[in-house]
């Protein structure tokens, strides 16, 4: 009997983390560059509140978006806003 219990409990795990991860995948983010920050992004947590405040997004993150052997390594990031897909 504690060996059929287990292996309930297994499955209903599987079946737990599968339906989470379902639900994960529906909601699709759209990004866009922040034309409001000045300068390069060095720190995602002040670029996501910048987001939130401005545009109202979900959240915020500095991203790459010039490739290149610049000697200032965040001199090359930038702010971009993350909002749901409409």
């Amino acid at each position: 009997m504690a060996k059929y219990t287990a292996f309930v409990s297994l499955i209903f795990c599987l079946l737990l983390v599968a339906a989470t991860e379902m639900q994960m995948a529906e909601g699709k983010y759209c990004w866009k560059k922040s034309h409001k920050w000045h300068g390069p992004c060095q720190y995602s947590y002040k670029c996501s509140d910048h987001c939130k405040h401005w545009f109202g997004a979900q959240y915020g993150a500095c991203k790459k978006y010039k490739w290149g052997n610049d000697h200032h390594k965040w001199a090359n990031y930038a702010c971009y806003c993350y909002s749901p897909c409409h």
